[in-house]
């Protein structure tokens, strides 16, 4: 990783109890994972202050992909994510969509390798159902605060549990991560 990335991630981590960002934890198993499975087309809703998307978009420098990230808070943590993205150099590798999930889901790219849920528990149920025939076979949905939120996330956790086309774990690292992979 590039000293100028590794910098900026160290200076985002001070304020992370303030924009609720990924532990670092979290942040180095999505890079690797990306990486490693080789994803190229990432959709995130809940950018904050780009945190996340920073560790996503180095990994997708590597693989040639790009993120989709979309933040809904366009008097703070929209602007913060735009200055933390231009600060990067990765700039080539992230679209970043201001509105609110699942409406400012862009139509294109038809198919996701993954998403990554990290925004409004409640609505998690709603971007899985805009979103779940998008996802390439063998692809994934990763969602944050999988322990932490728990019975926020209740009635999602219901539902694709229940769905035959996805098989799910639970990661203890951070807050907890649900993953789901496509079948």
């Amino acid at each position: 990783m590039k000293k100028k990335i590794s910098n900026l991630l160290k200076e985002l981590e001070l304020t992370r109890k303030i924009y609720f960002n990924i532990s670092p934890q979290t942040g180095k198993f999505l890079n690797l994972l990306i990486k490693n499975r080789k994803f190229k087309t990432i959709l995130e809703i809940g950018t904050s202050n780009g945190y996340s998307g920073l560790w996503v978009a180095e990994a997708l420098s590597h693989t040639g992909g790009h993120l989709y990230t979309i933040e809904s808070h366009e008097k703070d943590r929209y602007h913060l994510a735009k200055k933390t993205f231009s600060s990067s150099g990765l700039n080539a590798y992230i679209t970043l969509i201001l509105g609110h999930a699942p409406k400012a889901i862009p139509k294109e790219p038809k198919h996701l390798d993954m998403a990554f849920f990290d925004a409004t528990k409640y609505e998690h149920i709603d971007y899985f159902k805009t979103i779940e025939h998008r996802i390439k076979k063998g692809g994934m949905i990763i969602t944050d605060n999988a322990i932490s939120h728990k019975k926020d996330l209740k009635e999602y956790f219901d539902n694709i549990k229940n769905n035959p086309n996805w098989k799910n774990y639970t990661l203890h690292l951070g807050s907890g991560l649900l993953i789901s992979i496509k079948k």
